[in-house]
């Protein structure tokens, strides 16, 4: 038999188990395209704090020298802040991927405190490395720039995980759809 989806407006899908039990399947419709945006932009934006950490955490010496350019750490405390900071943002993000409470807003305000860091370098005029992944990104100027626009953009990002959060439907129904449509079972 193959698998088929029969759809009549306003209806659930029924799905039909492996032993014959009837499991409601919702149609993929905006809502679902929605949380499928939402859990893509929660990876990505996770992947992206986890890379940036390890990289940073594999050259302390280096971040710390590029944290120094700013000049607004005392030197004391740069070790501290060349290590902490990769850390944290190691954590975030796999906490974000595993969706613990609170690791979202972790990481928003480490996304306000880089845009505000940054927004002091570009208004500044300041000839620096950005810290951001590497010792070596674009040349200094560009790269503030560039990194402050993409940190206002990753802001847009996580603002839209914040909502989506609160407006989602259940995704406990989603993710059991997604499971039995991976399987290959019965739609009827």
């Amino acid at each position: 038999m193959e698998n088929s989806i029969k759809s009549k407006p306003c209806q659930h899908e029924t799905l039909i188990g492996k032993n014959g039990q009837s499991l409601p399947l919702a149609s993929f419709g905006w809502n679902d395209c929605l949380t499928l945006i939402y859990h893509i932009l929660r990876l990505a934006l996770a992947a992206i704090f986890i890379y940036a950490g390890v990289v940073k955490l594999l050259g302390p010496k280096g971040f710390a020298h590029a944290i120094a350019q700013y000049d607004l750490v005392p030197e004391g405390l740069l070790p501290v802040v060349a290590i902490g900071l990769p850390a944290l943002e190691v954590l975030a993000g796999l906490a974000l991927i595993l969706e613990i409470r609170s690791s979202l807003t972790i990481i928003f305000i480490l996304l306000l405190m880089f845009i505000v860091v940054l927004g002091y370098a570009v208004w500044e005029h300041l000839d620096i490395d950005c810290g951001c992944f590497t010792a070596a990104e674009l040349d200094a100027q560009h790269s503030v720039t560039t990194a402050f626009w993409r940190d206002l953009i990753l802001i847009g990002v996580t603002l839209f995980l914040y909502w989506r959060r609160r407006n989602r439907a259940s995704q406990s129904l989603w993710i059991r759809n997604l499971k039995i449509w991976l399987k290959g079972e019965m739609v009827q």
